[in-house]
Order: C-alpha cells, then structure tokens, then sequence
C-alpha cells in the first residue's frame, strides 16, 4: 500500500487539537498546549526564556537553523536535512 498518500483525518471532538477540553484548559503564560505545540522553535524559546533546561534544547535548534519548525510538527514530516538537524539538537 506504498503507493497510496497519506490520508489525515481531523477529530470531530477535539478538531485536530489532540487533547480534551480539560487538558486545553490548563495554561502556561496564557498558551495551551496545542498553542505551545504551534508555536515556532523561536517563539517557544522566548515563551520558555526562565526555564533552562527547555530553552538550550530550543535554542540548539534554533542555532542549527530549525527556527522556522513548530514543535508540534510531526517527524514523518520532516525533510531528509531537517530530521538530521534535530537529531543533532
């Protein structure tokens, strides 16, 4: 079944946010997980600024020039360049 594309198939519940209602009711800074999961690797490291140990792995990625990726992309997406990059991150 090689030959087939992927097929995508959004939730009727959640809508493609992947999480309960409950679950987006939390918030850090005014972002739920999925707005954290949308935000770029360079949002994310000014969102995530006072916590060390999550800001130098986004900052690795952002100076191996994966800026522009959101966190919440999935790898199957990725480039053949860009899964290296963060498997060097």
């Amino acid at each position: 079944m090689h030959f087939l594309p992927d097929v995508w198939v959004e939730c009727e519940t959640c809508r493609g946010q992947r999480y309960t209602k409950e679950t987006l009711d939390v918030k850090y800074r005014g972002h739920s997980i999925n707005d954290v999961l949308n935000l770029t690797c360079e949002e994310a490291l000014a969102l995530f600024e006072n916590l060390p140990k999550i800001r130098r792995i986004l900052k690795t990625l952002c100076d191996v020039g994966l800026d522009y990726l959101t966190l919440g992309k999935a790898a199957p997406t990725l480039s053949g360049g860009e899964a290296q990059r963060v498997k060097l991150a």
